[in-house]
């Protein structure tokens, strides 16, 4: 301890040694060689750390920005040593030599464990040429991509039109044999007449929603749009089944964002019609629609008090065509909450739900605040 604190304590003296010029029988030409090539190392071993400095700052987002500073610290330190033996020559610091030399030791010691930590990392590292190769493969991605957009493009005039027309012309005649032939009918042919008409009427309900399905995504034209007006028009198109139901709806206040209009309107309604036909016998319907505000998005929560649903369907109800409950019990076709999903991750968020069976349920949907699509970077 007493060493060290001798060392310290003359750091910057000079006098227990001779310069190194006194030390031996140095000649002219070797001690100027000497002591050009040490100057000439540290030269270079200074130049290196302010390329790898101008490097990391102009290429923002380098990888493994730790192993370039500590390799940055290591090469200068080695320079420094070099330019210390050089100034050795004429002043004899040599303690200040020492102490640089183990804080070389150390910085080398603490850059070989960083490249042994970061070596499968580096190697996982991808080249220009493993790029270029990957942006040719994104590029015929995207031609398969918008071929498929024209695909479903095409299959959602076909369900509109194609697919409706004759499913018009049956209602139409169900329609005209009631009318007509009713009287002539007994008990079981009406029954035969009534549930064909229904499930014609099912067909109509899943081929709209199938076809909404199909749109989401589909030439999303992304504006600002203020929330509250939004949630307004869903409530004001909505308002024969928030009457029918004596649904009471109350409404935190909403931002204003970059998103789809037309969306953002699919997804309240879906969630406030679900919460309405969920409810619990004899209970009005009670529901809550807010936003609380994080670091880079929304999220926002539509809670009721309706008859919930088990942990164990949290993940199934998201998917197209799944139902929890039979037809006669509460109508629907198996597609709104699945159409909510596909809306909200192609705004790049995630929706997901807390509920308990007999006490009601919450949907919680996120809208990043700064939202960004591939029409963004073209």
């Amino acid at each position: 301890m007493n060493q060290l604190t001798d060392f310290f304590s003359k750091l910057f003296s000079t006098s227990d040694w001779p310069p190194r010029w006194y030390c031996g029988t140095w000649s002219d030409f070797h001690g100027w060689l000497y002591i050009i090539s040490d100057l000439t190392i540290w030269l270079a071993y200074m130049c290196i750390p302010v390329i790898l400095l101008r490097f990391v700052i102009v290429k923002r987002g380098v990888p493994l920005r730790g192993v370039f500073w500590l390799f940055g610290a290591f090469i200068l330190l080695c320079g420094l040593t070099h330019l210390i033996d050089a100034v050795i020559f004429w002043v004899p610091i040599y303690r200040i030599s020492a102490l640089i030399r183990f804080l070389t030791g150390v910085v080398s010691i603490g850059t070989v464990i960083a490249m042994i930590k970061y070596f499968n990392d580096a190697v996982g590292l991808r080249t220009s040429q493993e790029y270029e190769y990957e942006l040719k493969y994104r590029q015929k991605a995207m031609q398969a991509l918008e071929r498929s957009n024209e695909e479903l493009k095409q299959f959602a005039y076909v369900a509109s039109h194609d697919l409706q027309s004759p499913l018009k012309t049956i209602e139409g005649y169900l329609g005209l044999l009631e009318s007509k032939y009713k009287s002539e009918l007994d008990e079981s042919g009406q029954k035969i007449i009534q549930t064909t008409a229904n499930s014609a009427h099912r067909m109509r309900d899943l081929i709209n929603d199938l076809l909404e399905f199909s749109q989401v995504g589909l030439g999303q034209d992304l504006t600002n749009v203020d929330l509250n007006n939004v949630l307004g028009e869903a409530l004001e198109e909505m308002e024969q089944e928030i009457n029918e139901n004596k649904a009471d709806i109350t409404v935190g206040k909403l931002p204003q964002l970059r998103a789809s209009r037309t969306d953002m309107k699919r997804v309240f309604q879906n969630l406030i019609s679900n919460s309405i036909k969920y409810s619990r016998k004899g209970i009005r319907p009670e529901i809550h629609i807010s936003v609380r505000e994080k670091a880079f998005e929304w999220v926002f929560s539509v809670s009721d008090n309706g008859i919930g649903i088990d942990e164990l369907y949290f993940e199934k109800i998201f998917q197209v065509f799944q139902r929890l409950h039979a037809r006669n019990e509460y109508p629907g076709t198996g597609v709104g909450l699945a159409t909510c999903k596909k809306i909200v991750e192609t705004h790049n968020g995630k929706i997901w739900l807390n509920s308990e069976p007999g006490k009601g349920s919450t949907f919680h949907f996120t809208i990043p605040k700064d939202l960004k699509t591939i029409h963004d970077y073209e």
